[in-house]
């Protein structure tokens, strides 16, 4: 509750900057939850006449910029950065190990796929880094999961106002969600020709 009114005063001071600023912090890995963070801005922005695609547009730029840091942490550092955030926390083993195993499951396609996963998506964009995806396919990947988690989070904030929850309950079932962005990833691999973009994008 404590953290919960923190950001609720910090977004109310700042702003948008307070949007960027805290998004960008989730997506770097700062103990900073999304699920709390985004509701809250839609919530906010909807009382306060702040537009629903000026939150989301800054919400998704400071999120590819934190994935981005951690992309870079991971490519240039490696596993001696995972086994440091380890050693540090060994309660984060298990979020990386998730990591590791949705990119060995699904590839490229895991970095869009885990933006919706709690364990996987946390370690995701630094554990992309460690196995060296290639630059472009992970901020492609990024963004599209990036943009789907946040608009979802931020709109359940404009629709459901301060019944926060109401929205916790929809995001226990989100896995739906999941289960849908998968299907649509199947599909689209199944119907674009993969072999003109399989080189570009691996």
């Amino acid at each position: 509750m404590a953290l919960e009114e923190f950001i609720r005063g910090f977004i109310l001071d700042y702003g948008v900057i307070s949007v960027f600023i805290l998004v960008l912090l989730e997506y770097a890995s700062f103990p900073m939850p999304s699920e709390v963070v985004l509701p809250l801005m839609g919530i906010i922005g909807a009382m306060n006449g702040i537009g629903y695609f000026k939150i989301l547009i800054v919400s998704v730029i400071a999120g590819i910029v934190g994935s981005t840091i951690n992309y870079l942490l991971g490519y240039y550092f490696g596993d001696r950065a995972i086994s440091y955030i380890e050693r540090r926390f060994p309660k984060t083993r298990k979020s990386i190990n998730a990591s590791y195993n949705w990119l060995n499951k699904y590839n490229n396609f895991a970095v869009l796929i885990s933006r919706v996963i709690p364990l996987a998506r946390t370690f995701i964009s630094i554990v992309a880094g460690t196995v060296r995806m290639k630059p472009v396919p992970f901020v492609l990947y990024s963004s599209i999961g990036i943009t789907v988690w946040n608009a979802i989070l931020i709109t359940l904030g404009f629709i459901f106002g301060d019944n926060t929850e109401i929205i916790g309950a929809l995001l226990k079932k989100y896995s739906i969600i999941v289960m849908i962005i998968i299907l649509i990833v199947v599909i689209i691999k199944v119907v674009i020709n993969k072999d003109k973009i399989k080189s570009y994008l691996k």
